[in-house]
């Protein structure tokens, strides 16, 4: 199976840009862009972020403001934080150098059991398992496992990545539950590995894994004011990020409704009713240039929705 794994990859893979060179540091910092994001949506923000900052020294350097606004519309921004805040350990006890050694990876913010597999398999090619999403639909199909098994998947990993080429046989996992072993319609009629596949033999792709049930949507009613002069607008900071200040309840003031919003944030989903005019009290308030400060996608919703309506 092994081998048929590393053979469609070697055939099919998508031309991303971190797999050009496989620097550790264009992998680590697409890896931590790819948690909760897909690669379509991150790809932009990759080759920005690589951009603004070439190497561990530039990030670990930058001011924090800079590395939050070229990560902005990504969401999760704690992995931005974690990103420089490791990049700033490797600077200062590594010389730079992304570490080439599990234990050492694992201790650095941010940097978990899957992530330091990553970087160690797709980086260095040495022989360390991944599970992620992909990985675990892909494993759990081929042995026809229904149950969640943590330690089961992460085994059968570790067995695969030492019968191959580490970053080949790990990619190629990824690969194939991203672009044919899909959570919905899989192609297993192409699926270099259908005559290995229980699921397929059995007909339960469907079924296999079993998912869990979501928890229940929380509705949210919000009301943002967005109160603009001088080419500047009145926001408030909230962990790094600059946004309109929002309530639970209208607040006071001169306001003017201009039209609503709708932003989903885990099980949460908000309706933001967006005014434009005077707070009644506008303390802890800044004057901020909006194009300036990193913002979260939410508030550039906000932003937009007061721009459609002049």
């Amino acid at each position: 199976m092994h081998e048929d794994l590393v053979r469609w990859f070697a055939q099919n893979q998508r031309g991303l840009p971190w797999r050009a060179a496989y620097d550790p540091y264009h992998v680590w910092v697409s890896e931590v862009m790819l948690q909760q994001t897909q690669v379509e949506t991150a790809l932009p923000y990759y080759e920005r972020f690589l951009t603004a900052l070439p190497t561990i020294q530039s990030l670990a350097d930058a001011d924090e403001q800079l590395v939050l606004k070229l990560w902005a519309g990504l969401g999760y921004y704690s992995r931005a934080r974690n990103l420089q805040a490791a990049a700033k350990v490797v600077v200062q006890n590594h010389g730079g150098i992304v570490p080439s050694d599990y234990e050492t990876l694992r201790s650095l913010p941010g940097i978990g059991q899957y992530m330091a597999g990553a970087v160690m398999s797709i980086a260095f090619n040495e022989p360390h398992p991944i599970v992620d999403g992909n990985v675990r639909r892909v494993l759990s199909r081929i042995f026809g496992w229904t149950g969640e098994n943590a330690r089961q998947l992460w085994e059968a990993a570790d067995r695969l990545v030492r019968l191959a080429e580490p970053r080949a046989i790990n990619q190629a996992l990824m690969e194939l539950g991203a672009t044919v072993c899909s959570f919905k319609s899989p192609r297993c009629l192409v699926c270099p590995v259908n005559r290995h596949c229980v699921a397929f033999k059995t007909g339960t792709q469907d079924q296999i894994p079993v998912v869990k049930k979501r928890p229940e949507t929380i509705r949210v009613l919000l009301f943002a004011v967005v109160h603009h002069r001088n080419g500047r607008y009145l926001m408030k900071q909230q962990k790094g990020l600059w946004e309109f200040p929002m309530f639970g309840e209208l607040p006071s003031g001169t306001l003017v409704k201009t039209g609503t919003c709708r932003h989903t944030i885990t099980h949460h989903r908000l309706e933001v009713n967006v005014y434009v005019g005077k707070l009644g009290d506008d303390t802890g308030l800044e004057w901020k240039e909006f194009s300036s400060v990193p913002v979260s996608s939410l508030t550039r919703k906000i932003w937009t929705t007061t721009n459609k309506a002049v």
